[in-house]
């Protein structure tokens, strides 16, 4: 039996070696995950799919800040209204406007705060699902 497994050995060694290689190269490819540095943390490294929640949250966070954005070139759009109108007619409600300005701006501070949260809140939920899942 010794001679018979020497003679396959020894017949069939390089076969068995590239045998060997080629499991091992499957195990590798198919075992690991691929992963690249974080966005946000550049010293973390992650999977395709947390760097696409991470995407996500990145573009929620410049969505918010280009609707701020609108929002104020709104308000001082508005107000250059406001102005030209009093200018024209030389009449100026002073607590008419202060009133309206203030109104305004604590509506559309509280609604984007509101919205704020909730789209943090649903994307750090989404993160939290997929470092779970990996």
């Amino acid at each position: 039996m010794k001679k018979l497994w020497k003679d396959i050995s020894n017949h069939e060694r390089y076969q068995g070696v590239s045998i060997l290689l080629c499991i091992f190269l499957l195990m590798i490819m198919f075992s690991c995950e691929p992963t690249a540095p974080s966005v946000l943390n550049p010293a973390e490294k992650v999977t395709a799919r947390e760097l696409e929640a991470e995407l996500n949250l990145l573009q929620a966070k410049i969505d918010n800040s280009l609707a701020s954005i609108e929002r104020k070139n709104a308000l001082k759009k508005f107000i250059s209204e406001q102005s030209l109108i009093a200018f024209e007619s030389g009449q100026i409600n002073p607590v008419g406007l202060l009133t309206s300005f203030g109104v305004l701006l604590g509506a559309g501070a509280s609604v984007d705060n509101v919205r704020k949260r909730k789209d943090v809140r649903k994307l750090e939920k989404q993160i939290q699902t997929s470092d779970t899942s990996s």
